[in-house]
């Protein structure tokens, strides 16, 4: 650069990354399930001809599953089950996200419900059933009670944990700047919270319908749980995998157009901050 030379300033604005697109055709979404029956079929047809006759060959699953539907057999079981898990589910995520939230907030309180957390993170779900059952009786109470304290001590671990990792600086803040409680909790607590309590909804829905098939299979012959129990005294594999398919794609249908439709809307504000 000489004397007298002058350089041309240029603004230039800046630019964000394009984010990734997702892709949105049909096929993109219905393949890889389609690869995935596909090699456990590829998997399991094998199989049934090195443990003949107790794994059943998939057409005879087929065939038991269709007969299910067929006879209207699985409708009341079903509602039976389903009603069992949702009040499971309701109770221990209500319970568990203000205990989580109790404890997380309070040192006093987390002392004092941390061993009762662990017993209930230790204790098998059959030995709580028992346990329930030996108090209550073969009874539905005797059932929910044990499906509530199965489910709800994970519950509590996994907002426990998610309340505790909130960062402590924009707790500072809030009270630099006097922020009301209300305001504090909007737009502090519940931002950074609402994803372990999401995960933990979504733990407890999964989590209540394997309990439900323990509680159903040891204590009643209604329900999935002990028409399984039922089919497996009569030694027949092929009512027992048909039936376990029900609520295996019942599952899958939930989690996949309920829960994880229901977190892409309610975390869309994060993909927005982060472009």
């Amino acid at each position: 650069m000489t004397l007298g030379e002058t350089w041309d300033v240029v603004d230039v604005e800046p630019t964000t990354p394009p984010s990734p697109k997702k892709p949105k055709g049909l096929a993109f979404r219905v393949l890889p399930y389609l690869a995935s029956v596909a090699a456990a079929l590829a998997i399991w047809w094998p199989l049934t001809f090195v443990f003949k006759p107790f794994l059943p060959t998939p057409w005879r699953v087929a065939t038991s599953f269709v007969d299910a539907f067929v006879s209207g057999d699985i409708f009341g079981h079903l509602a039976i089950s389903l009603r069992r898990v949702v009040f499971a589910w309701v109770l221990s995520t209500l319970l568990g996200v203000a205990i989580g939230i109790w404890m997380g907030r309070s040192r006093l309180t987390e002392a004092f419900l941390s061993p009762w957390v662990m017993v209930g993170l230790a204790l098998p779900g059959p030995v709580i059933i028992l346990f329930a059952v030996l108090l209550i009786g073969v009874q539905e109470s005797s059932r929910l009670v044990a499906l509530t304290v199965a489910v709800t001590p994970f519950v509590v671990n996994i907002v426990h944990q998610g309340v505790r990792a909130a960062d402590p600086g924009l707790e500072e803040m809030a009270k630099v700047y006097r922020w009301s409680r209300q305001t504090w909790i909007r737009n502090i607590l519940l931002p950074q919270i609402a994803g372990p309590i999401f995960a933990a909804v979504r733990f407890a829905f999964a989590f209540s319908w394997k309990i439900v098939l323990i509680v159903e299979a040891l204590t009643t012959s209604e329900g999935i749980g002990g028409q399984l129990g039922f089919f497996f005294k009569l030694l027949r594999p092929d009512k027992v995998v048909a039936w376990t398919l029900v609520f295996t794609v019942i599952m899958t249908l939930v989690d996949q157009y309920v829960f994880r439709k229901s977190e892409e809307r309610i975390f869309a504000w994060r993909v927005t901050t982060s472009n």
